[in-house]
């Protein structure tokens, strides 16, 4: 297996590759690896390479390094290499045939009661399951679509982890925010308490402490939300879990998107597309009898229905992630006019310091939310194009 940073350092002079090899071996006995490329190394351009094994990580980025990187994906693709690629249900049904053939030969062959016992047990197992590895329909490329659309919906997973570790980024900023305001409320509760007049009591105190307790709890929780979302995104995708590669900034949410998005005629693209569909119309034609065949056809219309489905839904979420973000920026552009009002009301002695924190930490708050909705937009986009894409969550 091969480093990140080894594989994009500088060809060294040969003479060097003795103390490399060590160097290595030295750096893969004390460091977590990462998973070796799917692809061979002329299956992409030397940029491509670059870009992929740099550490940094960018949204457009993950499909590819899902691909080549992803455990799962690798173990996937070695499986059906050498077990599926190119086969006929006929020889997978061979296959199962010879499985159990091998197990029950197991059992005759064994020396002791135990592995006897295992065997058989292991072949009357095998045996029973072979009618539903015939009614199957399985071959070479039904078992390619389903580790495909398994690559894709890890795809999905990993765009939706960065998009919410961004989100959690943009939670902490308003949560510490909210704590300085609370940190001063704290203050203004004891030094009102002091006073001789009396304008705060032993209550008011504790609460205003509590509440700082609270957001502070807050705090630690959102911290450790970001540091567990990073490691399992920068996990699937390839780097060892105490990596710490650069994540660049989501891309932005365009709004013309929506435009764009029919599901009527969208429909027929998603149809084309669907990895459960496209298996089941193949298992169909693989059928060796009519009875499966009209198993399949029933299972292929309960699919087109639930691709209408999902594909509406996902177009009704973004509609109203769109009226959800719009919302947000008209409170942002309150809460902005808010805090300016407040600023000039300070500096003319008609307001406090403390009135003009609460409209920042509220104008930070209310900057927070639209960043947030804005993601959420752009996610519930990004759903809709993996509907019409073939993946369905």
């Amino acid at each position: 297996m091969i480093m990140r940073n080894y594989l994009r350092s500088h060809k060294k002079p040969a003479g060097m590759a003795a103390a490399i090899a060590l160097s290595v071996l030295a750096v893969q006995a004390a460091a977590p690896m990462t998973a070796r490329a799917v692809s061979p190394e002329f299956a992409r351009t030397e940029e491509e390479w670059a870009r992929l094994r740099d550490d940094v990580l960018e949204y457009e980025e993950i499909e590819d390094l899902i691909h080549e990187y992803n455990v799962t994906v690798r173990n996937n693709y070695e499986d059906w290499k050498k077990n599926s690629a190119g086969k006929t249900p006929e020889d997978i049904v061979r296959d199962a045939e010879r499985d159990i053939d091998s197990y029950y030969e197991a059992s005759a062959n064994a020396e002791d009661d135990i592995t006897t016992i295992t065997s058989d047990m292991q072949g009357k197992l095998a045996e029973s399951t072979l009618q539903r590895t015939i009614d199957s329909a399985e071959d070479g490329q039904t078992r390619k679509w389903e580790y495909d659309k398994v690559e894709k919906s890890l795809a999905v997973q990993a765009q939706t982890l960065m998009n919410s570790y961004y989100q959690l980024q943009l939670q902490l900023e308003a949560a510490q925010k909210n704590r300085q305001l609370l940190e001063n409320m704290v203050g203004i509760a004891q030094r009102q308490q002091s006073a001789s007049v009396g304008m705060a009591t032993q209550s008011d105190v504790l609460t205003a402490q509590q509440n700082l307790q609270n957001a502070e709890a807050q705090i630690i929780s959102l911290e450790s939300q970001i540091a567990s979302t990073r490691q399992n995104l920068i996990v699937m995708l390839g780097w060892a879990q105490d990596a710490s590669p650069e994540i660049r900034p989501m891309p932005e949410t365009d709004l013309n998107r929506i435009s764009s998005m029919n599901p009527q005629t969208d429909l027929e693209t998603a149809y084309t597309n669907d990895y459960t569909l496209l298996t089941d119309q193949r298992k169909m034609e693989n059928a060796a009898t009519y009875d499966v065949r009209q198993i399949y056809a029933s299972t292929i219309e309960n699919d087109k229905q639930q691709i209408a489905v999902a594909l509406n839904t996902a177009y009704q979420a973004v509609l109203q992630a769109k009226s959800t973000y719009d919302q947000a920026v008209l409170d942002l552009d309150i809460a902005n006019k808010n805090y300016d009002t407040a600023v000039v009301k300070q500096q003319i002695g008609m307001g406090t310091a403390l009135e003009t924190l609460q409209a920042e930490a509220a104008q930070v708050s209310a900057r927070v939310q639209q960043q947030v909705t804005s993601l959420q937009l752009f996610q519930a986009m990004e759903t809709y194009d993996w509907v019409t894409k073939g993946v369905r969550s």
